[in-house]
């Protein structure tokens, strides 16, 4: 399965503690329920399939509005979980039963389904100046747009601030002072921070929240330009970054993850100082504990320079090619419309507290730790993205993939080649130049071997 950005949470209370499942990137996965977004509509039914359970009070919004509008239709809401999604979507789509309109996975996943033209291109239907180049850059193949982009997750660092105070450390601003204030946790018998390394599509978000404090502009164009690549210099400290974490992380953190949640989980509990994370995950902590005084802060950076957030376009709300139904085709061409304007982006930002890529969209002050990370997405984000989404992610996409049971790639994209190497980087079986080589092998098909 595609290990995309919004693997979703699956939250469950058991006990008063929440137990989250995830497979991958942000968000909340579903059960697999179906439901009308409200009832009491005579025109067409539109089907829109998620990984987000979560964001079912948001299409009831969409469905309010559009027949406020005048647009007489019913959303039949559908989430699916995360870990069989991507699975159940490919067997719909193949077999002519897909949703009308669905969340897909950013980037390659959007590009594979446009690549077998089974969605629709929506340049027309939405005005696509309202988004960013970077998010809609992950939505295109071959010039025009297959989806919209719903939200953008970024990854920074979360501090407990009780176990610091206690501790008598004060916030680490640098690299250095974070080292000294885990070696000082460590010493006093607290666990300075959590990994889970069963998750590597988490631990390959660490290291690129690492790296968007380490890697600067030019560089990052370089690589994007082809000039340099992952051995440059600056990206190997990132990675030398990562390792050196490693003696400061729990007890068998190589078996940490089966659940999905033990770090936010742990954090949440006071069991550990600091965790690298996705503004995703901020709901999951609160869940578990609503009373934790904690706070947020962009990874000090290891080289001394400035400090940036990474940040990734999470999916796309794409349409299916293949309506049969002109009423119904039509009326799925008016919710993609609607998802692509302000009164979607401000309605998503609300539900969910995320960043949506929709330009002048506000988050809620209710979300604080959101309307921080937001801040820093628009002013101290590494440009260009050399990580997850960024052009050395997206190979040549396959639309022979949709067909068969499993999807292996003899390309594989920075994501995943950041994976492969992340685990090994922190046991030592690999050293930094190593790994970065290793990405550089895995990633011939965009330097093309050089």
């Amino acid at each position: 399965m595609f290990r995309s950005l919004a693997r979703s949470r699956r939250l469950a209370v058991v006990g008063g503690v929440a137990i989250v499942a995830a497979l991958g990137l942000a968000g909340c996965s579903g059960s697999g329920s179906a439901t009308n977004a409200s009832s009491g509509g005579s025109g067409p039914t539109v089907s829109v399939w998620s990984w987000r359970s979560q964001d079912k009070p948001l299409w009831n919004t969409v469905q309010k509005d559009l027949r406020a509008q005048g647009t007489d239709l019913t959303i039949k809401f559908r989430s699916i979980s995360a870990t069989s999604y991507d699975a159940v979507l490919k067997t719909a789509m193949n077999g002519g039963n897909g949703p009308d309109i669905f969340y897909d996975r950013a980037g390659n996943g959007t590009q594979t389904y446009a690549s077998a033209g089974l969605v629709a291109p929506v340049d027309s239907f939405i005005d696509t100046k309202n988004f960013q180049s970077a998010s809609l850059a992950a939505a295109q193949y071959k010039g025009k747009t297959y989806g919209v982009p719903f939200a953008v997750q970024t990854m920074s660092m979360f501090y407990n601030k009780d176990l610091l105070s206690k501790a008598g450390i004060k916030k680490p601003t640098t690299w250095n002072g974070l080292i000294a204030a885990m070696k000082k946790l460590k010493a006093q018998g607290t666990t300075p921070m959590y990994m889970m390394g069963v998750q590597q599509w988490l631990l390959a978000l660490q290291l690129e929240a690492i790296g968007a404090s380490t890697v600067d502009d030019s560089t990052a164009k370089a690589i994007t330009a082809k000039t340099q690549s992952y051995t440059t210099s600056q990206y190997v400290k990132s990675l030398k970054a990562f390792k050196q974490l490693e003696p400061y992380l729990e007890d068998n953190w190589q078996a940490t993850g089966s659940a999905g949640n033990e770090q936010q989980t742990a954090f949440a509990l006071g069991k550990t100082a600091f965790i690298i994370d996705g503004i995703f995950d901020t709901a999951t902590i609160d869940q578990v504990n609503p009373k934790l005084n904690y706070g947020q802060m962009l990874v000090p950076s290891p080289t001394g320079a400035k400090s940036k957030i990474a940040s990734y376009v999470d999916g796309n709300i794409s349409m299916n090619a293949k309506i049969s139904d002109n009423a119904t085709k039509k009326a799925a061409e008016k919710v993609i419309a609607f998802s692509g304007t302000k009164a979607f982006g401000n309605a998503f930002s609300s539900v969910a507290g995320e960043i949506s890529p929709i330009g002048g969209v506000t988050i809620p002050k209710k979300y604080p730790l959101s309307v921080q990370a937001a801040h820093w997405y628009q002013n101290d984000a590494i440009t260009p993205t050399i990580g997850i989404r960024s052009a050395m992610d997206t190979p040549s996409p396959d639309p022979t993939s949709l067909k068969k049971k499993s999807s292996p790639s003899s390309d594989t994209g920075i994501f995943t080649a950041e994976q492969n190497v992340a685990v090994p980087l922190l046991k030592g079986q690999l050293t930094p130049e190593q790994a970065a080589e290793k990405i550089d092998d895995q990633l011939s098909w965009y330097f093309g071997g050089n």
